[in-house]
């Protein structure tokens, strides 16, 4: 027994290696980001690194009880990432938000500046091995990059943008990878992929040149310190990784670099016994089984047009099925208005432990990247209604691979709706489809969760990994669209053609002379 015991403790201490210090810095974020980060956070933690934790959010109990982490806390960010003032009719104007991006780094940066911790982690004579970056508006804290001279990692928790892939010097590869501001497929036609491509380069240079830039103004106003590098060169310097929360199983497939590590579904685990109140509905349902129904965490149920809601109520109350809904303001329904009794609307879903539940159906979404890869992971076909981001493009793909129906919010109706749920109910195929893709993205040869342990642990154990990352990052988009080199092969086609075409002349009228002077002769 005791040998037993000493052979298992041995086991562990070589699992766990030798204990770093790491910083996680995601004060700008969401629930769904949050609940992607968490479970790594944990494990590196109980691996026995020394992990502290800057999290825009109210740390939950699990995190505030694991050893090894130390979680910092900031109640005004908890106010701006609990509402990022995004709705419903944003999907009307993509162009919109994505031109409100410096306006929202301002607000971001300005209330991270301001805050106590980001003072505390500058003026902290603390030294880490590692910094993790999440990879959406927190731009601000690569000065604590270079501060703390550390190599860093950006971890994404959605398909990864353009810039991101720039950065990394990892191939766009625009020519197949659709933009996610598009609903383009892989195979685009010549319109589509100028579009793909232009606006593709466009974005990176807005990013790099415009919100970049912000983020310098505002340290150097708000810090005085002309001796910070730019953030674009502390980038540069200091990026090691790129982990995205994608997979080719479910996502259009991307070529990469090797420092380009996907991670998709790391958070997705086994479902758990729902709370009584909650399995006693689900479980009442019958043969018929109910439906789920949750619009991510930035889009508000309750915030949603009377209209819709309607709609959605009256189409509910048409079904056998009972429906859970997340709703998050019961008040904010219409005192005429009656909820039907197979609905049961909640402010907070234990969403992975409903998918994961025998009765469920069918699950209604916006076509968010972590709702797709949870229903996927548990092999529930889905009806999805996307708003923006990356949103359209992840419905797109899940329609074109057979296991979903993707709905437009403007040309919704209850008949449309209702049919659209009748044929998924009915028709094997999308259940079918959904079983082959949820196969593949099971069949891995590691758990993405140990895949994005190991490459955290192998960046640390090379001090930044510097061979990972590619010599094409130095290059301009020109240069790597081989822009100039064809410019170089066109010139020089150009000059030979020429050259050619004034020795022919020459030729030719030196043929001519020869031919007029023997007529003379003669």
């Amino acid at each position: 027994m005791i040998a037993t015991f000493i052979l298992l403790l041995m086991a562990s201490l070589i699992s766990t290696g030798t204990s770093h210090k790491i910083l996680i810095l995601s004060p700008i974020t969401t629930p769904s980001h949050t609940n992607v980060l968490t479970p790594l956070v944990i494990t590196l933690a109980n691996r026995g690194h020394q992990v502290t934790y800057w999290n825009g959010l109210k740390p939950s109990l699990t995190l505030n009880s694991t050893p090894n982490l130390r979680m910092l806390y900031s109640p005004n960010l908890q106010r701006i990432n609990s509402d990022h003032q995004i709705g419903f009719n944003d999907r009307k104007s993509p162009f919109r938000l994505l031109m409100d991006i410096p306006k929202r780094m301002l607000t971001y940066c300005t209330a991270v500046f301001q805050d106590p911790v980001f003072h505390h982690l500058m003026k902290s004579t603390e030294r880490y091995d590692l910094l993790i970056i999440e990879g959406v508006f927190n731009e601000c804290s690569l000065i604590l990059a270079e501060i703390l001279d550390t190599p860093f990692i950006y971890f994404n928790c959605m398909s990864p943008p353009p810039w991101l892939l720039y950065a990394v010097g990892s191939p766009l590869s625009l020519e197949q990878f659709p933009h996610p501001g598009f609903s383009y497929t892989d195979e685009m036609n010549l319109w589509q992929r100028t579009l793909n491509s232009v606006v593709g380069v466009m974005v990176v240079y807005f990013h790099r040149w415009y919100v970049m830039s912000i983020v310098d103004h505002l340290a150097a106003e708000m810090f005085g310190k002309g001796n910070l590098t730019s953030v674009v060169e502390t980038q540069d310097r200091y990026l090691s990784l790129l982990m995205t929360n994608i997979h080719f199983s479910i996502n259009y497939q991307l070529p990469t670099s090797p420092a380009v590590v996907q991670v998709g579904g790391l958070y997705c685990v086994p479902p758990k016994a729902l709370p009584d109140e909650l399995e006693s509905f689900v479980n009442g349902s019958g043969d018929a089984g109910f439906i789920l129904v949750s619009f991510g965490s930035i889009l508000k149920g309750a915030e949603m047009s009377d209209g819709i809601r309607r709609l959605l109520l009256s189409t509910f109350a048409r079904l056998k099925q009972r429906v859970v809904m997340k709703w998050e303001n019961e008040s904010k329904i219409g005192c005429d208005e009656i909820i039907p009794p197979n609905v049961k609307l909640l402010p907070w879903l234990p969403q992975q432990d409903l998918l994961g539940h025998p009765k469920i159906k069918l699950f209604i979404n916006h076509g968010g990247l972590n709702s797709k890869q949870e229903a996927v992971y548990h092999g529930v076909p889905f009806i999805a209604l996307p708003v923006f981001a990356d949103q359209p493009i992840n419905a797109q793909k899940a329609r074109d691979d057979g296991y979903a129906i993707l709905l437009d919010w403007d040309n919704l109706s209850e008949d449309i709706l209702y049919d659209s749920i009748q044929q998924m109910l009915v028709d094997p195929r999308f259940a079918l489809r959904m079983k082959h893709v949820s196969t593949l993205m099971h069949d891995q040869m590691d758990k993405p969760l140990d895949r994005a342990v190991y490459w955290i642990e192998y960046v640390i154990r090379h001090e930044g990994a510097s061979h990972l990352r590619s010599s094409s990052r130095k290059l301009s988009l020109y240069q790597r669209g081989f822009l100039d080199v064809l410019l170089v092969v066109l010139v020089f086609t150009f000059l030979m053609a020429y050259l050619l075409f004034r020795l022919c002349r020459c030729f030719a009228s030196c043929g001519t002379s020869s031919t007029s002077a023997a007529k003379k002769d003669d």
